[in-house]
């Protein structure tokens, strides 16, 4: 691809925030070059499994008999220190039917909050954890009876981060929460912070706001982790479902920080 075919790609990624392409051979060494495109790429992620030959590209796989887990709205690894920037998935192979991935436009939905609300959750900080995937098809028990993601995730304490936070290009304000990640809001009691984050969620699964996907063979997705988050719809049973996924680190300026005080 040349520099000025990607320039085309990369402004229509920060207009659009998530760009489809159907038919394409991305095999894994095209596949890690193209997310270097765009940054540097995430390191090897902590549980989910990748490639033998190519530690970056991250395996989401449904077989028979190991269905899809409980499926949440969320944006990638906020809880990270610094959570990407953007993802590129391809899809290896997918059910004749079923397996859709909806997009939501964060930026719309902040927008679209009254003006008194937005003035209120720009002072506020929301808490990121990982603790959504103890349990999960992703966890299992160590050697001493251990959930492994509880262990592992003793390396990422819970963190905090601005509820909005400005697209660091195009300057955006984003409503930057999420349901899998996002635990709780710092200085409201605990009822206060889940009847507020309840809310928000809820007009964040508004259709208005969102996009929808159906993958087949060949189809790759780019999007905007710094201003969306997606759902992926699980109403295919264990049907063989494979897709590949490459992950492109965030800047500094989204950085969050750290909680070292252990959450109950």
């Amino acid at each position: 691809m040349s520099d000025e075919t990607f320039n085309t790609l990369y402004q229509a990624f920060l207009r659009h925030k998530v760009l489809f392409f159907r038919d394409q051979k991305l095999l894994a060494e095209a596949h890690t070059v193209l997310g270097q495109r765009f940054g540097i790429l995430e390191p090897p992620h902590p549980f989910f499994p990748h490639l033998i030959d190519n530690d970056q590209i991250v395996i989401i796989e449904t077989a028979r008999g190991n269905p899809p887990g409980q499926s949440y709205w969320h944006t990638d690894m906020t809880w990270q220190t610094v959570p990407p920037k953007c993802s590129i998935l391809r899809a290896q192979y997918v059910p004749e039917s079923g397996g859709d991935t909806i997009w939501c436009d964060m930026a719309a939905v902040w927008s679209d909050l009254p003006t008194a609300d937005q003035s209120e959750l720009r002072s506020l900080d929301a808490v990121h954890t990982l603790h959504a995937f103890t349990g999960s098809r992703y966890d299992h028990l160590d050697a001493n009876g251990n959930s492994v993601i509880t262990e592992r995730s003793q390396a990422y304490p819970p963190i905090r981060r601005p509820m909005m936070q400005p697209h660091p290009e195009t300057g955006q304000e984003v409503l930057f929460i999420n349901e899998q990640f996002t635990r709780s809001i710092l200085g409201l009691s605990e009822a206060d912070s889940q009847e507020r984050l309840s809310r928000l969620f809820s007009k964040a699964r508004q259709t208005q706001y969102q996009v929808r996907f159906s993958w087949q063979k060949g189809s790759v997705a780019i999007w905007d982790n710094r201003v969306t988050q997606h759902y992926a719809v699980t109403d295919y049973g264990d049907e063989p479902r494979r897709l590949h996924r490459a992950t492109i680190k965030g800047e500094p300026s989204l950085t969050g920080v750290p909680i070292q005080t252990k959450l109950v």
